[in-house]
């Protein structure tokens, strides 16, 4: 299908994508002629040549209906609990949270997912898991995983300190430390990335296939098990191994404790795939020091109430600097973890795409999803071989 400009202003909808191409719009951007916008967003329609028609939403855009007909049309709506396709497209439910994946189980929120796909019927399902929605994952933490956790005993424990306590510097035998390690401990593992086998069935389904190389890399990966910590390549493995920093020492070196907050990701014509730590300053400190080193965990302290849990970095000591990175992993290899590539930044961010072309460096884009966000481009100091190559990851460490 060619998928031009006009046909994805149309499919996005109205006010958004007007909003944001004033440059082509500006009369609806500025919100000045409501039948101009009309008009604009008709004629996108009768140019559409979408294969599909649309799910129609429960809220009208300017490109719905005519603005008269609009309140007829949508006075009633029927809500359907149910994932609403497109006539003629499909899904099919391969996981859901608390399954059993590799060592641990499938997460929370999921976002990006890559299918890389090694025959006609089999395949590698990469998942991100974003974040927990706070009170509905304690509400319902314990009917889907089947076990207790303390969030009223800790909620009524640090109700004197609006739910925030240094957990980190309380000392190793205190009661409410081990507590809050219990649950940012499964909170955790709720967050990061996972790899499952999946293939088809008789009729064509996709269903898990349970493979050797399924596994989960949480926000504690590494944690209990060094030999399953993050790698780290690129300009920040400096900093990371620096002696006498300015700021906090967390004694890892290059190697690093889990990835969180992994949202939109990519993958590569190699068949990695890119995952992205976007909003990792609910966990961990955001800032850093004047050398790049990270402020130390007391800088965001673990918080929990009716309605918010974050901070969950803070008790396990956590370097804030390690996260805000692109991590890639390949799917295909049982003892990859992931690395963190520093050369593409450290922002909150979202999605990568990707450009390989043989003897030509290798470009990769992506954004940060954050207010008066960037779009930035990585371009690689050498060349692609064969696109096709895994020993392409290496042009991630410098450029």
């Amino acid at each position: 299908m060619n998928f031009n400009r006009r046909n994805f202003l149309f499919l996005l909808g109205g006010t958004a994508s007007a909003i944001a191409s004033e440059s082509i719009y500006p009369r609806i951007a500025q919100g000045k002629d409501a039948q101009y916008a009309q008009n604009q967003f008709q004629k996108l329609s009768n140019q559409n040549h979408l294969a599909f028609k649309p799910v129609q939403v429960p809220l009208p855009l300017p490109n719905a209906a005519a603005l008269d007909k609009q309140q007829e049309i949508y006075s009633s709506y029927e809500v359907i609990d149910d994932l609403v396709l497109p006539e003629g497209y499909t899904y099919d439910l391969v996981a859901v949270w608390g399954d059993r994946l590799g060592d641990s189980r499938v997460g929370y929120n999921n976002d990006y997912l890559s299918l890389v796909e090694t025959s006609s019927t089999e395949a590698y399902l990469t998942v991100n898991f974003e974040y927990i929605s706070s009170a509905t994952w304690m509400a319902t933490y314990p009917l889907v995983i089947g076990q207790e956790l303390p969030f009223t005993e800790l909620i009524t424990a640090t109700q004197g300190t609006s739910g925030a306590v240094n957990a980190f510097a309380l000392d190793e035998n205190n009661p409410l430390k081990a507590k809050i390690r219990q649950v940012c401990q499964e909170g955790l593992t709720d967050l990061g990335l996972g790899v499952m086998s999946i293939k088809r069935n008789h009729q064509g389904q996709w269903q898990r296939s349970y493979g050797k190389n399924d596994r989960r890399v949480t926000g504690v990966t590494g944690l209990a098990k060094p030999e399953q910590a993050l790698k780290s390549t690129g300009a920040a493995v400096a900093i990371f191994t620096k002696a006498n920093k300015l700021g906090y020492e967390d004694n890892l070196g290059d190697r690093i404790i889990g990835t969180f907050q992994n949202c939109a990701g990519g993958t590569t014509p190699w068949g990695t795939v890119l995952s992205a730590e976007e909003n990792f300053q609910d966990q961990v400190p955001e800032l850093v020091m004047a050398d790049g080193s990270s402020y130390p965990p007391a800088a965001l302290s673990f918080v929990i109430e009716e309605t918010e849990l974050q901070g969950m970095g803070n008790v396990f000591g956590l370097a804030g600097n390690k996260y805000g990175w692109m991590v890639e992993i390949d799917p295909a290899n049982p003892q990859d973890y992931g690395t963190k590539h520093t050369w593409l930044g450290r922002y909150r961010h979202e999605a990568f795409g990707v450009r390989a072309d043989q003897d030509q460096p290798l470009a990769v884009y992506s954004g940060c999803d954050r207010r008066g966000g960037h779009l930035y481009k990585f371009v690689s100091t050498e060349t692609v071989g064969d696109p096709q190559a895994k020993s392409n990851s290496r042009l991630f460490e410098s450029g």
